[in-house]
């Protein structure tokens, strides 16, 4: 039998946690938890999440505000970007804020994450948190890391899928997503690998994994005509799949997923459906770190 692990009741779960936090703060501290999020690029799929985050925050009591930059003129849009970067990093009610990739070339991504307080760093990806998850000084509850990682990780353990042991291929190394899984997984004690580009031989790789996370997502995408899409042939039997990258396909506007779900899942073990898993979690996780970070800038324990 597959296990299809959907997300759907473990993201009601955590909004619900998160409405007694957000309850909590206002009682006891008079506040209520604020999360600032920057939208520089025009990316099609970014501006969805940024809308589903928006709306998340709403139904758990998280006051939201959106800055879109991507209509400011080229010329002056990363020193606009660092200016508000300065702006919210000062302001007391601004607790958390989210910088959503990808970034248009123009904007120089390393500069603008140097520039984020780390305290308020919700996405987990300035030098301080990333350094802090690399050196294994973290805890998955409390701190700060990387929203898709964490939401992995929380689905595999909800569906209790121990990973120890287990060889595992996640495809595509992003700072935002392959390389802190990788970390996560290797912490669990797995046998963790991010393969790119120039990986050799990725198809016998796939067939070997125990555990497959497909996080190709968008350019530069991988295999086959310069695109990847993991099909049932391309996996071994009572793999556990998680499947994470979407991208927009210029041609239709569809959404295409990295997964031949219906394909892969008469050989898996356990499988995240394309809807419903990942995606929510990630939110999940962005409200979970926005109260974190809240938390410990009024002084409690997160």
């Amino acid at each position: 039998m597959t296990v299809v692990m959907s997300a759907k009741e473990l993201f009601q779960q955590v909004l619900d946690e998160i409405r007694q936090d957000v309850k909590m703060l206002q009682e006891e501290k008079g506040m209520t938890p604020r999360l600032a999020a920057l939208l520089v690029g025009d990316d099609p799929v970014s501006q969805t999440y940024v809308s589903l985050k928006a709306k998340d925050c709403e139904k758990v009591g998280i006051i939201s505000n959106v800055y879109r930059m991507f209509d400011h003129p080229q010329e002056t849009r990363e020193k606009e970007v660092l200016g508000l970067i300065d702006k919210l990093n000062s302001d007391p009610e601004t607790h958390g804020i989210l910088i959503q990739l990808p970034f248009p070339d123009y904007v120089d991504k390393e500069k603008i994450f140097e520039r984020l307080s780390p305290q308020k760093d919700v996405d987990g990806l300035t030098p301080y948190n990333m350094g802090k998850l690399l050196l294994g000084e973290y805890s998955l509850e409390s701190s700060l890391i990387p929203c898709t990682p964490k939401g992995a990780i929380k689905i595999l353990e909800h569906f209790k899928v121990d990973v120890s042991g287990k060889d595992a291929i996640i495809v595509g190394r992003s700072i935002l997503v392959g390389e802190p899984l990788r970390k996560l997984l290797q912490d669990r004690n797995a046998t963790a690998t991010c393969t790119h580009r120039k990986t050799k031989n990725l198809t016998e790789r796939l067939r070997e994994a125990d555990i497959i996370v497909a996080a190709a997502g968008r350019p530069p995408e991988l295999y086959r005509e310069n695109s990847f899409r993991l099909t049932g042939d391309m996996v071994k039997e009572g793999v556990i799949v998680i499947s994470i990258g979407v991208r927009r396909d210029p041609a239709t506007g569809k959404l295409v997923f990295d997964v031949d779900f219906e394909d892969v899942k008469e050989k898996a073990s356990y499988i995240t459906p394309n809807t419903g898993s990942t995606g929510i979690m990630t939110r999940g996780m962005l409200l979970k770190n926005t109260i974190t970070a809240a938390k410990r800038l009024t002084g409690q324990k997160p």
